[in-house]
């Protein structure tokens, strides 16, 4: 016999930094429209948690961990944690994101446009998680896959909802409360998800955190940008009165989307690795192949994630600037009827642009994909490679504000660089 001895409940409050996507399936307003319940209100299942947490467990479903497990000749051992869906706590502003896929020229694809309804940055939420445990199951390593799991959220390792890898989904433990119930308290959890049985709670976040022998699974870059102009990444409006275009704009914030740093550097590094080759260099593996492991592809039905992920970047101290423009016929070298149109953007900005690398069980390819990318963010940080659109007019350059970091260290880049290019070569 196997029996229940205590149960451990938490209550954990978050705070998204990004936006987030947990598509419902439907398009009644967007191709994908965010999961409500009855009542209209978004939430997040629990199913979705469940499935981040487990992926970053790394625990394939034949092996043990606390998220249970089913193995071979009817062994296995159900989930001794349960989580709750996510609520948010107070009213959450959505807001649609454009989309539209281009290829290598910039050029849009025929039928590419798509649109998503997203929660904007700064929403706050609560879930609770129970855990079981048993006569016979080891506490100890339960509670450090646990505190695993509260360090990979906080350190913007686990993700929710759709576009993950392009900077939706960030999130941060707020606070964390823990509660026992065993034999000597058993009644009162009848009360454990009463909110109100949790106002006098003690937050032990810090306690998780630090008790935790914490391993990262990624490689996080830090580059801090100044505009040298403007940036334009347009959202049309839709109010009388308003510009015709704006620069797009989460929690009242204009920001760059991680795919638009995502689509510029993918192109540069694709460029780089053609002059790479051209030179005489023998790459482990085809230049699109390369490409395809760093940032993704979806193929029939062979895909696989992207191993680059790039945050969505928020730009501060950007001063808004209103322009009146009109289209020109390059024919006519003439102004076109009706092509009047007002724009929006924001210049002379700040912002820190945030990427992370996963790390590989093949060291090389960890060593590769840091190195070329860390070529393209070089660029991108001197003005060499612009981001958005307009980019022919100077719009999306940047310059450097500061120094670029590795997991926190300055002045590590060049020497990983030559690293990378030693073992192409």
């Amino acid at each position: 016999m196997n029996s229940i001895i205590k149960r451990k409940v938490f209550l954990v409050r978050i705070q998204f930094i990004s936006p987030v996507s947990i598509s419902s399936g439907e398009n009644e307003w967007t191709d994908a429209d965010v999961l409500r319940d009855f009542d209209g209100n978004p939430f997040i299942p629990g199913s979705s948690l469940a499935g981040a947490m487990r992926a970053y467990l790394n625990k394939k479903k034949t092996q043990p961990c606390l998220m249970g497990y089913s193995g071979a000749f009817s062994e296995g051992k159900m989930s001794s944690l349960y989580i709750s869906d996510l609520n948010f706590d107070e009213k959450t502003v959505a807001g649609v994101r454009d989309g539209v896929k281009l290829n290598e020229k910039k050029v849009s694809v025929t039928e590419g446009k798509y649109d998503r309804e997203v929660l904007e940055a700064g929403s706050k939420g609560h879930f609770y998680m129970e855990l079981a445990v048993r006569q016979k199951d080891d506490e100890e390593q339960m509670e450090e896959e646990l505190a695993t799991v509260f360090r990979g959220i906080n350190e913007g390792e686990i993700r929710l909802g759709g576009k993950k890898t392009r900077g939706f989904g960030k999130l941060a433990v707020v606070s964390l409360a823990v509660r026992t119930f065993d034999k000597n308290n058993y009644l009162e959890y009848a009360k454990a998800y009463r909110e109100d049985a949790w106002e006098k709670r003690q937050d032990e976040l810090d306690k998780w955190l630090q008790g935790c022998a914490f391993q990262k699974r990624m490689i996080h870059v830090e580059v801090p940008l100044r505009l040298k102009g403007g940036i334009s990444v347009r959202q049309y409006a839709a109010r009388k009165n308003e510009p015709d275009f704006t620069q797009l704009m989460d929690h009242g914030v204009p920001v760059i989307p991680g795919s638009s740093f995502a689509g510029a550097i993918r192109h540069r590094i694709q460029k780089i690795l053609g002059e790479i080759t051209a030179n005489g260099a023998k790459l482990p593996i085809a230049v699109q192949a390369l490409l395809d492991n760093a940032f993704g592809y979806v193929e029939g039905n062979g895909a696989c994630v992207s191993n680059i992920i790039i945050d969505e970047a928020e730009i501060e101290e950007a001063r808004p600037l209103t322009i009146v423009r009109t289209g020109i016929s390059r024919f006519e070298a003439a102004v076109r009827d009706g092509a009047l149109y007002k724009e929006r953007t924001y210049v002379d900005g700040r912002l820190k642009l945030r990427a992370a690398v996963r790390i590989q069980k093949n060291p090389e390819d960890t060593r590769w994909m840091l190195g070329i990318l860390l070529l393209a963010l070089k660029d991108l940080q001197n003005g060499f490679l612009s981001v958005g659109g307009q980019t022919a007019v100077g719009r999306g350059v940047f310059e450097p504000d500061g120094e670029l970091r590795i997991d926190g260290k300055a002045g590590i880049e060049d020497g990983i660089i030559s690293e990378m290019f030693r073992s192409l070569v």
